[in-house]
């Protein structure tokens, strides 16, 4: 992990962390919560993409603190990290929105040994809320926001296939539908635990976008041709989720599913009690060895 030479602008300071704001959604929502005058702290796996977008943001909103982190958030080491500047900088958490993801193009697994997908949309979300959770740097009434996918849909949430090799049997679209239902059963998961702290945890779905993620890898796009198409701009969906940031925010909304800024209903396995609670004790079993070393 490499920190910013300017972390210590954020320190004593009420911040904004957002994960993968170097393209797409991210970057235009960063923008948002700039113009915005939040206390900024970003997270991001490339620093060569990084830091030329904090420096024009500074000379757009010169009045905004921002820093940056570069981080791959697969690595549960990295979070554990990332968590030890929050705490020694004496940062305090009014909103985490868990954005950074990915669709798996090609076969890959951690640094722990967990398939790739799973690691980054899932585990890392989870990491990091609950260990800031853990370090009681969150905010009262700080808000944790997923960003989720209508994908999640179509999982079957047999869970259990990541504790063994089954998962290598599953189509990469199902991977990350798997992953994307892991990820909205344990904002429900932690909407409940957290609701005591006073903290709100949501998902939301930003719309099918246009992007780039599959531009070189072959095939697939024809997929990407297609979101081009189709898609809404990222800048319209970053001002939807600049909303519903709002408005969770402003009339204390927890455990909630958006899509596109308006509350829906998510799939019935979603609410399922005993898979939400299945897929928090795997994750906790995942993760284990790792916070039990940094204890």
């Amino acid at each position: 992990m490499k920190v910013s030479d300017n972390i210590d602008v954020l320190s004593n300071q009420s911040v904004t962390i957002i994960t993968g704001a170097s393209s797409g959604i991210g970057l235009d929502l960063l923008d948002l919560l700039a113009k915005d005058y939040q206390n900024i702290l970003v997270i991001n796996r490339n620093k060569n993409k990084t830091k030329p977008i904090l420096d024009k943001l500074l000379i757009k909103y010169p009045s905004t603190r921002i820093s940056y982190l570069i981080s791959d958030l697969s690595d549960q080491n990295e979070i554990l990290n990332i968590t030890n500047v929050i705490k020694n900088n004496h940062i305090k958490i009014n909103t985490l929105i868990n954005n950074a993801g990915m669709f798996p193009v090609k076969n890959g697994i951690s640094k722990q040994g967990v398939e790739i997908t799973f690691a980054l949309n899932h585990l890392a979300p989870f990491l990091l809320s609950t260990q800031i959770f853990n370090i009681n740097a969150f905010d009262k009434n700080a808000l944790i926001l997923n960003i989720n996918s209508i994908a999640h849909y179509k999982s079957t949430g047999n869970f259990e296939i990541y504790e063994s090799n089954e998962y290598q049997s599953l189509s990469r679209m199902q991977l990350y539908r798997e992953s994307k239902l892991a990820n909205l059963c344990m904002t429900y998961k932690l909407a409940e635990l957290f609701k005591q702290n006073d903290i709100l945890v949501n998902a939301t779905h930003p719309g099918v976008v246009s992007t780039g993620l599959l531009a070189n890898y072959g095939w697939r796009s024809f997929i990407n041709y297609g979101l081009k198409l189709y898609g809404k701009s990222s800048k319209i969906s970053a001002n939807e989720l600049f909303r519903v940031i709002q408005k969770c925010k402003t009339e204390q909304l927890t455990s909630l599913y958006f899509s596109e800024a308006k509350i829906v209903k998510s799939s019935e396995n979603s609410y399922d009690e005993y898979i939400q609670n299945k897929i928090y004790n795997i994750s906790i079993g995942m993760t284990n060895s790792i916070t039990m070393d940094n204890k």
